[in-house]
């Protein structure tokens, strides 16, 4: 009996500190497996972004697309200017409506593309409405009826600058089409009367399946 004593001591003294041992080893167990579950759960999550990004480059729904506004003229005055500063002939864009609602006005849009690839726009809407794209050779006149000069009302097309002597280089394609890094004016004949100071919006739809919208103050540049 009393031999046996010393060693049921010793047992339990071996045993209390194997105990206590695998209770401080759990939470840093605990810790380090939730440790890895984020890690592997990170590492997925980008694989899937990136697998997301290239097939939608691939397959074009959506394209990777940005056009900004950078700066547009719906002054009411007697001439408008392009996005590279040259003016807009009075001819060619406005009337003065002293500050009230005239039919047939022109007002400039200046929209460049930062992205790496062309970019097509498929729909163009101002305060509501639809605008089609019309292609000219040559900007018609202004009047204040809208009859017999392109753009007619409802209708933009796309100035790429301008030439010596007043002379606007206008984009060749059938379609309104703005190269990578290019930065053109949208000349838009406007549809419906808007009296100035009032907000209207621009949606801008491109073919890549994007949409872009702005806020222009009718009767203000932003210059």
């Amino acid at each position: 009996m009393k031999t046996s004593n010393p060693e049921s001591a010793n047992t339990q003294i071996f045993v209390k500190p194997k105990i206590a041992s695998r209770r401080a080893v759990a939470p840093v167990v605990g810790t380090l497996l939730l440790i890895a579950i984020a890690v592997v759960g990170g590492v997925m999550v980008f694989s899937f972004s990136q697998e997301s990004f290239a097939s939608s480059q691939v397959s074009g729904t959506p394209q990777i697309e940005f056009l900004k506004i950078t700066g547009y003229d719906a002054r009411d005055t007697e001439k408008l200017n392009l996005h590279d500063g040259d003016e807009i002939l009075s001819k060619n864009c406005c009337g003065v409506a002293n500050g009230k609602k005239n039919y047939d006005e022109r007002i400039a849009i200046y929209l460049q593309n930062h992205s790496v690839s062309p970019v097509t726009l498929s729909e163009l809407m101002f305060a509501g409405d639809k605008y089609s794209f019309v292609q000219v050779n040559k900007i018609g006149k202004w009047d204040n009826i809208g009859v017999g000069h392109k753009p007619h009302p409802g209708e933009y097309t796309i100035i790429n600058g301008h030439d010596v002597g007043k002379k606007y280089i206008l984009g060749k394609d059938n379609s309104p089409v703005i190269q990578p890094g290019e930065e053109v004016t949208i000349l838009l004949d406007l549809g419906i009367n808007i009296g100035v100071n009032h907000d209207a919006q621009i949606k801008i739809k491109t073919t890549g399946g994007n949409t872009f919208a702005s806020t222009i103050v009718v009767g203000e540049g932003l210059l």
